[in-house]
């Protein structure tokens, strides 16, 4: 889990933005469904629900098999799969890899995965934490810890957009979403708050959102 909780990511406004439009109506692959604990559905915005409530089809698919469990049990279409490496016999029209990417250390695999189970002009999304967000440097500085610990990587939109292209996708959309908020409760949430909106959106925001095609079907 995070180490700040009172910094957690900004769900349904990123779903709302960057995500929504893409998978009303389609076929949707959510990979890393779980979104590191299935019981947190009950408590906050789950992107993996709000997907399932807008796709005409929606499976998630994630690596903890107590918690995929759970989920099939409440009724999820949910099953195992490794996002490096999947083998799951059918396409997609719109595949979302929400939170998860700054996790995983084989871009090869993950990225031919997704080419794999994308179908012919479909779409993938991507969000991660923004690396040039001032505010993450801003917490460095006080010794705060601010994410979760099994990120292995950073991206910008530099960096997320030459690993697409590299493997025959093109960005189409690039959103940033900011997550703080003015509360009194935590002095650095209005610092952060602040950034967000007196700053460009690509050092003010702390949440990066990509949509892309293959570049041959864009």
């Amino acid at each position: 889990m995070r180490a700040n909780e009172t910094r957690k990511r900004n769900v349904s406004k990123t779903f709302e933005r960057c995500i929504e439009d893409h998978v009303r109506n389609e076929s949707v692959l959510d990979i890393g469904c779980v979104a590191h604990d299935s019981d947190k559905r009950h408590d906050e915005a789950w992107l993996h629900e709000l997907v399932v409530r807008s796709a005409d089809d929606a499976l998630g698919i994630d690596i903890l098999d107590k918690e995929l469990a759970a989920l099939a049990e409440d009724g999820y279409d949910v099953t195992y799969g490794d996002a490096q490496d999947l083998a799951l016999e059918e396409t997609f029209d719109v595949i979302v890899i929400g939170e998860l990417i700054e996790h995983l250390v084989d871009f090869d695999g993950l990225l031919r995965s997704i080419d794999d189970h994308l179908a012919d002009g479909g779409k993938l999304v991507v969000t991660t934490p923004n690396a040039m967000a001032v505010h993450w440097t801003g917490l460095r500085l006080l010794d705060q810890e601010f994410v979760n610990t099994d990120h292995t990587c950073w991206f910008d939109v530099t960096t997320l957009t030459q690993l697409l292209e590299r493997y025959g996708f093109e960005p189409l959309e690039v959103t940033y979403v900011g997550d703080c908020s003015p509360t009194l409760e935590d002095p650095l949430q209005i610092g952060g708050w602040l950034c967000e909106r007196i700053l460009p959106d690509r050092i003010g925001k702390s949440t990066l959102a990509v949509v892309a095609a293959r570049s041959d079907d864009s």
